[in-house]
């Protein structure tokens, strides 16, 4: 049979036929369409993570560059920052979320199931972290974490963790570069510096000259070294003659001492206004203690303000005294003996009531007063007034 001779009468296709190349059709579109918008949700999420990678490029080059990290980190955005660019690939910038410590993208549409939130952050010593949120489309998930690994979907206790330790590295930074600051002045005396195993700013550091040392003596043989004994025989005079620096400015002798800064109190020198500081409080402290008892034990009566100065307590604390007795408040006194109204008129206080003359004659200068000369002259402590 000659099949060549045959003729085919029917030119088209059957309805059937149509029908089955339709729903063949119709059944690879189903899979090939959400796959094809897949892939372009893909591809855009990958160029807006190209972006965010040259932002955190650009972000530590500045870094490497910055004389003051801390305060670059915490000011400083990407030059290239482009809202327009991000809003073209279905993302925008969360927020203020913009500068580099802490820069963060989210989907443009907030109804979108695909596009996940990312974002970098920068501390202030250089490290930068990736982490991301992950969308609620089950696809996305290694997009995720090609971008942040296990930090792809953080939880709240992993936030205060890094929260926690950006800002531990942004006060280590701060410490750290008041430290070279200090060595850069070419500073003599004390400072402090990032202690490692408590995580403060509190280890004690020594330099002479910018130079740093083992010890405030090792600062003293430097010094001794250097310039001779002429420094210190002017610190020994200074030290004898119970010399106050001036409200705690140090004071120095030129060029016997070079650069060398020093505090004298009361035949002490210190090598820091920190140290210098904390002394005078505590004499400041003793002296108003001493006043306290003082009043108490002479069974002064009326109100009273503790002196000298208004701090540290109880220097300024005012109190209300009554035959030996303190009271806080003027209401808990005037219901005392010493504060009822009597008919010669009201009771009186030591800081302006009656009676002075009779003070006076019974008065003894305080034994501060023979410790710190320069207060006999006109410390309540040694003087009556």
């Amino acid at each position: 049979m000659d099949i060549s001779n045959i003729k085919n009468e029917d030119n088209g296709f059957t309805l059937i036929e149509l029908v089955i190349v339709i729903a063949g059709l119709a059944t690879l579109m189903s899979f090939s369409i959400p796959n094809f918008l897949n892939s372009m949700k893909l591809n855009k999420i990958e160029e807006v993570k190209a972006i965010m990678n040259g932002y955190a490029s650009d972000c530590l080059g500045k870094y490497r560059l910055s004389t003051n990290p801390v305060d670059f980190i915490e000011n400083s955005s990407p030059d290239q920052l482009d809202n327009t660019k991000l809003s073209t690939l279905g993302y925008k910038i969360d927020g203020d979320k913009n500068k580099c410590s802490h820069l963060a993208v989210i989907p443009l549409n907030d109804k979108e199931k695909d596009l996940f939130a990312f974002d970098f952050r920068m501390s202030s010593d250089g490290q930068v972290l990736k982490t991301g949120i992950p969308s609620d489309n089950p696809n996305f998930l290694n997009s995720c974490r090609g971008w942040a690994g296990k930090n792809c979907g953080l939880s709240d206790a992993q936030k205060a963790e890094f929260a926690r330790l950006a800002a531990l590295a942004k006060a280590k930074a701060e410490c750290l570069s008041n430290y070279n600051q200090f060595l850069s002045d070419k500073s003599t005396g004390t400072d402090f510096s990032w202690d490692n195993s408590n995580e403060s700013c509190t280890l004690k550091v020594f330099a002479f000259e910018g130079i740093p040392v083992n010890s405030e003596e090792a600062i003293k043989k430097a010094l001794d070294a250097k310039y001779g004994k002429a420094c210190l025989e002017w610190r020994l005079t200074k030290r004898n003659s119970n010399a106050v620096s001036t409200n705690g400015e140090p004071d120095t002798k030129k060029p016997e001492c070079g650069e060398g800064k020093f505090w004298f109190h009361s035949g002490k020198e210190f090598t820091s206004q920190s140290d210098w500081n904390e002394f005078d409080n505590q004499l400041k402290k003793q002296a108003c203690q001493n006043d306290r008892s003082n009043k108490i034990s002479q069974k002064k009566s009326g109100q009273y303000t503790y002196g000298p100065g208004t701090n540290p307590s109880p220097c300024g604390v005012t109190a209300w005294l009554c035959n030996g007795t303190e009271y806080t408040s003027n209401a808990d006194y005037l219901n005392t003996s010493c504060g009822r109204p009597t008919n010669g008129g009201g009771g009186g206080g030591d800081n302006g009531g009656g009676g002075g003359g009779d003070r006076c004659r019974r008065f003894k200068p305080d034994a501060l007063c023979d410790v710190i000369p320069s207060w006999k002259s006109w410390h309540p402590l040694c003087v009556c007034k």
